[in-house]
């Protein structure tokens, strides 16, 4: 008798733990609690299921997938879903995530300045930018120097716009695509040369000669923006991306000078110059030297998108 209730008592156990397997569960995301039911229907927007145990007199409750945070499913399956299509990536995984591109505005200013740009995740990029100053003549921004040479450098975050309101299913038509603010840091240094001729007074000789100088202004400038922009995507394999931004910026400038007079007084020094537009990375808004200042920058960029093309993750 004994030995008949055991193996009863292990059949009811092992039956319990079959039920008990037999589960799905519907984890919401505003709620701690675990929604044990029978899934019946995974849709397009919403989840069909039935709570557990399942009686076919009980109704069929709906609910939107976007509410929902992972579906366990008896065998073990777990199903995630996104906040919403915005950041779901799985709807991107088909896109080209990076991008090469130039500045064709700084072209007219003797700069080749470029960029490349890697999706992080929908809605968020990182940019990291390269300048080179001096690929044409006249090249230099400071009045009266006809030549620079230099640098710059920026790096910053790309945050794509999402729309106040939208409707289900909604997403990105392209994750590189759409209005965006783009926090930046930029760091720039050039050399700004001109060569001129004095007429320089010997006291032995008591007469005037021509002397050929060469006066430098070395400038490194250091400028923190928010950019406010808009990039489009075309047939995932071009880009455009214009902005404007706004923040601002420091710069120091040290003078020197080929006469070895005229650099003892200045050569090295902080010198107080007159520099509408700073040095090529940024634009400074002041007419000294190692001061803070608001600043100011634009551009519209053309690119190609680059990298292998995924394939769209099922869900």
């Amino acid at each position: 008798m004994k030995t008949i209730k055991i193996l009863g008592i292990i059949g009811i156990l092992i039956l319990a733990g079959n039920i008990a397997k037999a589960q799905d569960k519907i984890l919401l995301r505003a709620k701690a609690d675990t929604i044990h039911c029978k899934i019946l229907e995974v849709g397009v927007n919403e989840i069909k299921y039935k709570l557990w145990p399942v009686d076919e007199s009980m109704p069929v409750m709906v609910e939107k997938k976007d509410r929902i945070r992972r579906i366990i499913f008896e065998n073990g399956t777990i199903m995630r879903f996104s906040e919403d299509e915005f950041t779901n990536e799985s709807n991107y995984a088909d896109q080209r995530k990076m991008a090469v591109k130039v500045d064709l505005y700084a072209f007219t200013r003797g700069v080749f300045s470029s960029a490349f740009e890697y999706s992080i995740k929908p809605g968020m990029s990182v940019e990291a930018g390269l300048g080179v100053i001096g690929i044409s003549q006249p090249n230099s921004e400071i009045y009266t120097y006809d030549n620079a040479q230099g640098a710059f450098v920026r790096l910053g975050v790309k945050f794509i716009n999402t729309p106040t309101y939208y409707m289900s299913g909604m997403r990105y038509s392209h994750i590189l695509k759409g209005g965006y603010i783009r926090p930046e840091l930029v760091l720039a240094t050039n050399t700004n040369t001109t060569t001129y001729t004095d007429y320089v007074y010997n006291s032995t000789t008591q007469t005037y000669s021509n002397v050929t100088e060469t006066e430098t202004l070395k400038v490194n400038g250091t400028a923190v923006f928010t950019n406010f922009g808009k990039q489009w995507v075309f047939n995932d394999v071009f880009c455009v991306d214009f902005f404007i931004g706004l923040g601002i910026g420091k710069k120091k400038v040290t003078y020197s000078n080929s006469n070895s007079s005229r650099n003892m007084f200045y050569g090295g020094q902080s010198y107080t110059f007159i520099d509408e537009t700073g040095g090529y990375g940024f634009i400074a808004f002041t007419e000294q030297d190692n001061k803070v200042a608001f600043s100011t920058q634009t551009g519209i960029k053309i690119g190609m998108l680059i990298g292998a093309k995924g394939t769209a993750k099922k869900k």
